[in-house]
């Protein structure tokens, strides 16, 4: 499963999926990579995936059903 997913975020990344954002009510902000995930900004700004080199998963879990990643990624220079 580990290597599925760590595939699939390759691909979304070379596909330089868009990144957007919104607000919720309450002040958090939502990050949503284009149809595929959203989530609570996790402090990576970046306008679509492609901005993103050496993107890392080193810690993959599966917790009450839900798979939780940690990431490391750095700004590509362009």
């Amino acid at each position: 499963m580990t290597a599925v997913l760590r595939a699939a975020v390759a691909g979304a990344v070379a596909d330089d999926l868009p990144v957007s954002a919104r607000y919720l009510s309450d002040g958090r902000r939502v990050v949503h990579l284009d149809a595929l995930h959203s989530a609570p900004c996790g402090g990576t700004h970046v306008r679509s995936l492609g901005d993103l080199a050496d993107v890392v998963l080193p810690i993959l879990k599966v917790k009450k059903g839900r798979i939780r990643v940690s990431y490391t990624a750095a700004h590509r220079s362009r």
